[in-house]
């Protein structure tokens, strides 16, 4: 947009933009804001949208409006100029400010304004002290609320009462005291350099944060102001102070928040991360190592499902308190994030970090007393050597996790030294469990919806949710990368009952926002299927999401039925819940056909191998017409897959199939999408 600003076209044009401390608005002829620089938020209290396309006017003074509507008009005819005027920001505080209009000029004509608003509210406030000291001074600062002083010769020669209340000391006590005095030493230097800047005029119209030592030693930390002034026709200093003690103590404590866990009190990876920094740096210097251990509970995550989160809070906090007596005062543990804990241990070696590691092993593995409760859980650790496994913060605490989810391979409660085949094998299926885990807690997934349709009528009856893995640094990743590793690794259990209840959800909000009611079809896998407790987990995703049951439908492979016997009696725990039941990528499986009819489904899915080429291959043609054939006898729905042409559709709608889902419709789309899609 800066290359088309108003006719201006300039490289360097940006950077002196956005980066100028000074307000840079853009008018047009008529004093309508056209764009302005980031400065205008602190100036202002308005965020630059706020001010897009309104008058410059309701921001001016009333009293100050006319002068700044002539100078505007002034700027319009061709004549840059500059005044000074009132301005009221979001707050209705008023500010003093300095405009120069500089009129913008494209082939030769007019197009607009730029003005330059220089905030002088403060300036303007201490010359209006010093110009009318003579007559306000004695009222106005001997009754203010900031400290006032006059030096001269690094001597205190006045102090207002404010400034005896902060200090403690009596006037009579301050005056003539050496500046030395009631500069914390500490300060000294800086507050020296300053004053010498004064003197010099090199310095002017700053504020220094430093500390007064209060009369019984107390630090009073503040923010003085200082210029130099003529007292008794000897070069002085003149300023205020302002007590920042409570503003200060207010950082301190929010940095504190910032770079600490709220429950253990531990440092959390922010500060880590900076410390580390520190100790890497010392290390270099010293050609020293140190040790980085990262750790994780195991079975936690069965603490908190089966005694709830208040109980699993405590065990945090009693593991943080049992982690403190395992390292000395100057390792750092810090909680990494859930279960997660990470330790630095500067200047220690391999054999010592082993030992600590072993400490912990012992120690966390004791049991917990919790709530009447007897609890057990033990720690996988991994650990990484600087700068034998990394040399900087990512590479140590990434080659430690990675170790830490080797221990946890090995059958969890060890500890494991990063080595090279681990980072060989980062991208083998340890690294993609160790991904996928993290994914599910940082909510990295998210579901794609795919339409469902009667080509009859060209209606949504449906939609299947579909999941994909939003990759923090791969982008975004299909099922097919990922799903078979959840499967092994028995992932596919939690991130199937986060697709079940995302979709039910998502669902129920369709339905809430006006949407025809349509069923929503979910994937459920071969463990999923055989979890003595999925009907359970179904009826209790139903009453926490709202939706009713008719609404959901349960998608099970061929091939999960081939335990004729264990599927049946699953599948009608499932039908007596209320929901829906069909068999996806039919005709690709081995289930009896003999025992289909007993089976208690609602719908066959049509497998896209066999409609992709139904048009030009009679054998597949022959398929489909068999599997639609035999779902009519059967009076089951059906619904074909894949379907991507025109002729797919007319093919089907012959054989009597008015259900499809396919790319000839939509693709699978994200839910800010589906509510776009139409067929009419």
């Amino acid at each position: 947009m800066f290359e088309k600003f108003r006719g201006v076209t300039s490289t360097n044009y940006k950077s002196l933009f956005d980066q100028n401390p000074d307000v840079v608005i853009s008018f047009d002829t008529n004093g309508i804001f056209m764009e302005a620089n980031n400065a205008i938020s602190d100036l202002f209290g308005y965020d630059v949208d706020e001010l897009l396309n309104q008058s410059f006017a309701p921001l001016v003074v009333p009293s100050d409006l006319k002068k700044a509507l002539s100078y505007f008009e002034e700027a319009v005819n061709g004549e840059a100029n500059h005044y000074e005027c009132w301005i009221i920001d979001k707050g209705g505080n008023e500010r003093k400010v300095n405009v120069t209009n500089i009129p913008i000029y494209n082939n030769g004509v007019i197009t607009g304004i730029f003005a330059i608003v220089k905030d002088i509210t403060e300036n303007y406030r201490i010359q209006t002290l010093i110009i009318e000291a003579e007559n306000k001074y004695r009222s106005l600062v001997e009754n203010s609320q900031v400290g006032v002083y006059i030096l001269h010769n690094r001597k205190i020669v006045y102090v207002n009462p404010y400034l005896c209340k902060l200090t403690g000391y009596s006037l009579e006590e301050l005056h003539g005291m050496k500046l030395s005095n009631i500069i914390m030493p500490d300060d000294q230097v800086k507050v020296d350099e300053n004053i010498k800047k004064l003197y010099l005029n090199k310095e002017t119209g700053t504020v220094t944060k430093f500390r007064v030592k209060g009369k019984y030693g107390n630090p009073i930390y503040v923010e003085g102001y200082g210029s130099k002034v003529a007292n008794h026709g000897k070069d002085s200093i003149i300023g205020t102070v302002i007590d920042v003690t409570e503003k200060v103590n207010s950082e301190k404590i929010i940095r504190h928040m910032a770079y600490h866990d709220q429950l253990t009190n531990l440092p959390n990876r922010y500060y880590l991360k900076e410390k580390m920094g520190e100790v890497i740096e010392n290390a270099e210097k010293n050609n020293s190592h140190f040790a980085v251990i990262f750790l994780d509970l195991d079975r936690f995550k069965a603490v908190n499902d089966n005694l709830g989160h208040e109980i699993g809070d405590k065990l945090l906090m009693d593991i943080a308190e049992r982690l403190k007596g395992c390292v000395s005062k100057k390792d750092i543990i810090s909680r990494y994030g859930g279960d997660e804990f990470a330790i630095l241990l500067p200047e220690k070696s391999s054999n010592c970090a082993a030992k600590i590691s072993q400490i912990i092993l012992n120690s966390l593995s004791q049991p917990y007393y919790l709530n009447h409760h007897e609890i057990f859980v033990t720690p996988s650790i991994g650990i990484s050597m600087y700068p034998i496994h990394g040399s900087d913060f990512d590479q140590l605490i990434k080659n430690a996790d990675l170790s830490m989810y080797y221990a946890k391979s090995l059958g969890k409660n060890n500890y494991q030294f990063f080595n090279d085949s681990l980072e060989n094998d980062s991208k083998n299926e340890l690294d993609y469990e160790r991904e996928l885990r993290k994914a599910l807690e940082r909510n990295e997934f998210v579901l794609y919806y795919q339409p469902q349709i009667n080509m009859e009528t060209n209606e949504i009856i449906g939609a299947e949710a579909l999941i994909r893995w939003q990759h923090p640094e791969k982008g975004m990743i299909p099922p097919a990368e990922f799903i078979p590793i959840a499967e092994e690794s028995g992932l596919i259990i939690p991130i199937g009952e986060w697709v079940l209840k995302s979709a039910c959800l998502q669902n129920k909000k369709w339905q809430e926002e006006g949407m025809p009611p349509f069923t929503m079809a979910v994937n459920i896998s071969a463990k999923q299927f055989f979890q003595s407790n999925l009907p359970e987990i179904v009826k209790r995703t139903l009453v926490e999401t709202g939706l009713e049951p008719k609404y959901l439908e349960l998608e099970i492979t061929e091939s999960m039925t081939m335990n004729v016997e264990r599927a049946i009696s699953m599948l009608l725990e499932l039908k007596k819940i209320g929901v829906k039941i069909s068999i996806d990528d039919f005709g690709t499986g081995y289930s009896s056909l003999y025992y289909l009819k007993k089976f208690p489904i609602d719908k066959l899915k049509v497998d896209q191998s066999f409609i992709r080429d139904c048009i030009n291959d009679v054998h597949d043609e022959t398929i489909v017409k068999t599997i639609i054939s035999m779902a009519k006898n059967l009076k089951l729905q059906v619904i074909a897959e894949g379907v991507e042409t025109k002729e797919h559709v007319s093919f089907l709608l012959n054989q009597m199939c008015n259900e499809a889902q396919g790319y000839f419709y939509s693709k699978p789309v994200p839910v800010t999408d589906f509510k776009q899609v139409s067929f009419k």
